[in-house]
């Protein structure tokens, strides 16, 4: 009898979010059952997916001209007001000691 992955099972073995699954098989870039209301991938068509399939790599758009650091990049403090806000958490008093 042929094993059959639930979308989860097969998102784990192959490292990926189970959308990730849902994306491959309604690319039919990998070929998946319903069976009774459920979605089942074959082992062996997991398998030939694995073996054929190239991931790929985000690719993020590069800048043609990349912004120059200002020279003057403002160095933080402890009278920063941004860290004298409270909160839940550790306070900045707790830090100094």
């Amino acid at each position: 009898m042929e094993e059959f992955y639930t979308i989860n099972q097969a998102a784990a073995v192959l490292k990926v979010h189970p959308l990730t699954i849902r994306r491959y098989i309604s690319d039919r870039k990998l070929k998946a059952y319903r069976v009774g209301g459920n979605i089942r991938i074959a082992l062996n068509d997991l398998r030939s997916f694995t073996q054929n399939f190239i991931p790929r790599h985000k690719s993020f758009k590069a800048s043609t001209s990349l912004p120059e650091q200002e020279s003057s990049s403002k160095n933080f403090s402890f009278s920063d007001p941004l860290l004298t806000l409270r909160g839940k958490g550790l306070s900045m008093s707790k830090m100094e000691t």
